[in-house]
């Protein structure tokens, strides 16, 4: 219960506390990756797409220019350059009045330069990339409109009705030429070079002091617990509440004092975890987009794994290396509860944001409820993980307990089986004897039955022998009745 405890406050302090309201993580890190502004994601708002920063007016009319002298443009008609065809240089809008049908289009939309690189760009370079000639083309209003920002492969495909034999060419030669503008290998680094050392040192400050603090607070929320469950069962203290409240915040604070050298360390050591974590961080952006949780809870495991790292290296003289390896296992499972708790959050957020009564509120209650469940499944994990090593470090002397205990109990299974073996024969012995019982009463039951049927017959032959002797005495009854009437008529 007490590392329950423990480990609740931990992570309502750090990760679903200080982490939230110190840091302000978004999808993809704090330095751009090329990856990432090809996604559309970008971590200044100087890098994001502003049209404005790629005029190329000065450009549009240099082309006009261009045009009219080469006599591929007049007044009346024009050459559209991605078909070949003379096209009306003017057109009817919808209000009826004659407006220009040539326009200037980029083969390689200006969305497409931005995120090729026009993003690590200042204005001028990003107008430089607009203004480039070889990707500035003479079309016709109807198909600048229909090819928009889409990707000139896509859009001049040979399904959609254009010449491949004359496109392609177009489409190399101002890929080339916007290549040589594009920043260059040394401009990136040196790009991304800047931007990591200036997010570095940013995150490096805001982790050392949320490490530092988080030691600092831990302590004195701990105490302050401590102390004020000391004061509800000292009910008969007769000194007033104020100077045991007084009494209680010296001794908080006397923790505190004591823990300034552990907050120090936690400074200059999230310091440092915080600059690797950002450059971590750079680094997955440059093969796959991490989302802001996902930035938050590599933030979080670099304090757990600098330490896992740290017991691997350097592992203190008195500990075993089974020692060792269930420390490491513990860290790296508090690391493993705590990312799937972040990731977690937005589900509970979620599931509280469906009760109506709860959703003004449902940014606490997610935060409180996913802190408590991390913090309790968090020490159950490590409870079971030293059961765990506790019995791949046994000594073997509870295994041969054990083996003892159980021969014993295989021991008594025998006397008792052979018990109901010797209670088996005996009961075997006195089913035989009934069963030659009952072969004796058979055999009486066979006896009697005879007996039975040979009485049966004599009392069927008493039965007719008396019924004949009652007709003869009928019949002499008859003739006696008949003689007294003849004696009595005489």
């Amino acid at each position: 219960m007490d590392s329950c405890k423990q480990e609740v406050l931990r992570q309502i302090i750090g990760p679903f506390g200080l982490t939230p309201s110190m840091f302000d993580d978004k999808d993809g890190g704090n330095v751009t990756t090329q990856h990432n502004a090809e996604q559309g994601l970008f971590a200044k708002d100087s890098e994001e797409l502003n049209r404005a920063d790629y005029d190329y007016s000065a450009a549009k009319r240099e082309k006009m220019k261009e045009a009219h002298k080469s006599g591929s443009m007049t007044s009346q008609e024009f050459v559209d350059q991605y078909t070949g065809k003379q096209e009306p240089t003017k057109r009817e809008n919808s209000k009826g009045k004659l407006v220009m049908n040539a326009e200037l289009d980029h083969l390689v939309p200006v969305k497409d330069i931005h995120a090729q690189g026009g993003w690590i760009k200042d204005k001028q370079g990003r107008t430089e990339l607009s203004s480039e000639s070889d990707n500035l083309h003479y079309t016709t209003h109807k198909t600048n409109r229909s090819k928009g920002s889409k990707a000139p492969e896509e859009a001049m495909s040979s399904e959609n009705g254009f010449d491949k034999a004359r496109i392609d060419p177009l489409l190399d030669k101002a890929k080339e030429s916007l290549k040589e503008k594009l920043p260059d290998t040394s401009e990136r680094l040196k790009y991304h070079g800047q931007e990591l050392l200036n997010t570095g040192v940013q995150e490096a400050g805001r982790n050392a002091v949320r490490q530092a603090f988080g030691v600092v607070l831990h302590e004195y929320v701990n105490g302050s617990f401590q102390e004020i469950k000391v004061l509800f069962q000292d009910k008969h203290n007769e000194r007033s509440l104020i100077d045991q409240l007084i009494e209680s915040n010296q001794r908080v604070m006397q923790r505190v004092i004591n823990k300034l050298k552990a907050a120090l360390e936690a400074l200059i050591e999230g310091g440092i975890q915080g600059f690797v974590s950002n450059l971590l961080t750079f680094l997955i952006n440059n093969l796959i987009t991490t989302s802001k949780k996902i930035v938050s809870l590599i933030r979080e495991s670099m304090q757990s794994l600098w330490k896992a790292i740290k017991m691997i290296v350097n592992p203190p003289e008195s500990m075993s290396g089974m020692e060792v390896a269930r420390t490491v296992a513990k860290i790296i499972a508090a690391v493993v509860t705590t990312g799937l708790g972040m990731l977690m959050e937005e589900s509970v957020k979620g599931f509280i944001m469906s009760m109506p009564i709860l959703a003004p509120i449902a940014d606490i209650l997610a935060t409180a409820m996913t802190a408590i469940m991390t913090g309790i499944i968090g020490s159950l994990v490590i409870y079971g993980i030293d059961r765990l090593f506790d019995w791949l470090s046994s000594t073997g002397t509870e295994l041969l307990q054990a083996y003892e205990v159980s021969a014993q109990a295989q021991a008594n299974v025998m006397e008792r089986l052979q018990d109901w073996f010797d209670l088996q024969y005996r009961n075997s012995q006195l089913y035989e004897a009934a069963a030659l019982a009952y072969e004796q009463i058979q055999g009486s039951y066979s006896i009697s039955s005879f007996q039975l049927e040979s009485a049966t017959l004599d009392a069927n032959a008493t039965i007719t022998s008396r019924n004949s002797q009652i007709d003869i005495i009928s019949t002499q009854v008859e003739r006696q009745k008949l003689l007294m009437d003849a004696l009595k008529s005489l």
